[in-house]
């Protein structure tokens, strides 16, 4: 049996893990990752667009689907279409500063009390 695996956040982070592993990565934005560190550099001229577009990941992405709940108990995410997406591990890639949900058991990154399996970083946050 395979683990089904939901990466919330269609960044940099979250694209460079659904190239290695097959996931289900759930983007809000409604175009594909890219590798925002040059996003300044190709505003301001200085390289062309190609140059932020980051390797295709291994499954396909949903774009343009904000996750607006996770159910732990039935480990499912909602989103904000009404679809619902059930995993085994689920991978916050939020961000690059670790955001943690308001969910009930979880507070803030400094002094933290987390659940067992909840793990905060700078690249990305997994529960």
């Amino acid at each position: 049996m395979s683990t089904r695996i939901v990466v919330v956040g269609g960044g940099t982070a979250g694209a460079r893990l659904a190239q290695r592993l097959p996931v289900t990565l759930l983007g809000e934005e409604p175009h594909a990752p890219y590798n925002r560190v040059l996003l300044a550099d190709v505003l301001a001229g200085r390289y062309g667009p190609e140059v932020i577009a980051l390797p295709a990941p291994r499954e396909p992405v949903r774009l343009g689907v904000r996750a607006v709940r996770i159910d732990r108990a039935a480990r499912t995410v909602e989103c904000a279409d009404g679809s619902l997406v059930g995993y085994d591990r689920l991978v916050l890639a939020t961000g690059s500063n670790p955001v943690l949900p308001p969910l009930r058991g979880l507070r803030g990154p400094r002094g933290a009390v987390l659940p067992a399996g909840v793990h905060p970083s700078a690249r990305w946050t997994t529960a």
